[in-house]
């Protein structure tokens, strides 16, 4: 029992719910307050402004279900990442789309590899543009709130490909060295958190080993889900 209840306290922790239902009980009693000095003024009785603090306390449960369901900050509202994971994982012909990330094959790709929660080797192809965050709009999707949502782009530039750290809390690491942009070699290691796992990032040319990636590397994937490993510290 305390194990769930301890679990349930963190995971309402990582929603924010605490935070968003103390910002949604200061803005009432603060309105209240402003209220019953102005009725007054504009002949509002004080047993509305009672009735509309009420109100308000009764929507309290909504804020809390909302706050536990969305993410709410500077970038708007939006869906936790992991409640669409799941939703993700919940239909089927999603699960069975064939590997196609965007694009054509003739301008070459981008393999990524990374390490799973378990510790096992995964990786995916891109043809073209992503974002590396934890914002549910990310191809590769953090799940650390040490990531920014959305962290660095990497991108198609002509024959190179680039990476852009988009003004992120903690930076984006290219090998030991923090970057704003920088062009990708033959082999790469990109961290977007110190501590945290490591992206290995090797583009491909166009043609024949292109085309060996995308019908062998993780058939049926559209996102690139990165968790901590076993030994880091969020595992």
């Amino acid at each position: 029992m305390s194990g769930g209840l301890k679990h349930l306290v963190t995971e309402a922790q990582r929603r924010r719910v605490f935070r968003t239902t103390g910002v949604y009980l200061v803005a009432v009693w603060g309105l209240s307050q402003g209220a019953v000095e102005l009725a007054p003024l504009f002949g509002v009785p004080i047993w509305l402004l009672r009735w509309i603090v009420i109100g308000a306390v009764a929507l309290l449960p909504g804020v809390v279900v909302l706050a536990w369901m969305f993410d709410i900050g500077r970038s708007g509202i939006v869906r936790d990442a992991r409640d669409l994971e799941a939703a993700r994982r919940a239909e089927p012909d999603i699960a069975d789309m064939p590997t196609m990330v965007g694009g054509e094959e003739g301008g070459g790709a981008m393999v990524i590899r990374w390490k799973d929660g378990g510790g096992n080797e995964e990786a995916m192809v891109f043809l073209d543009d992503f974002y590396i965050g934890r914002g549910a709009d990310c191809r590769v999707r953090f799940y650390d709130p040490l990531v920014s949502r959305r962290h660095a782009r990497v991108y198609r530039d002509g024959d190179l490909w680039r990476i852009e750290d988009l003004g992120s809390r903690n930076g984006t690491l290219l090998g030991e060295k923090k970057i704003e942009e920088a062009v990708l070699g033959e082999k790469n290691e990109i961290r977007v958190n110190e501590a945290g796992p490591v992206l290995h990032l090797d583009p491909i040319p166009a043609g024949a080993e292109t085309r060996a990636a995308l019908s062998t590397i993780a058939p049926g994937r559209t996102v690139a889900h990165v968790r901590a490993t076993p030994g880091s510290p969020d595992a």
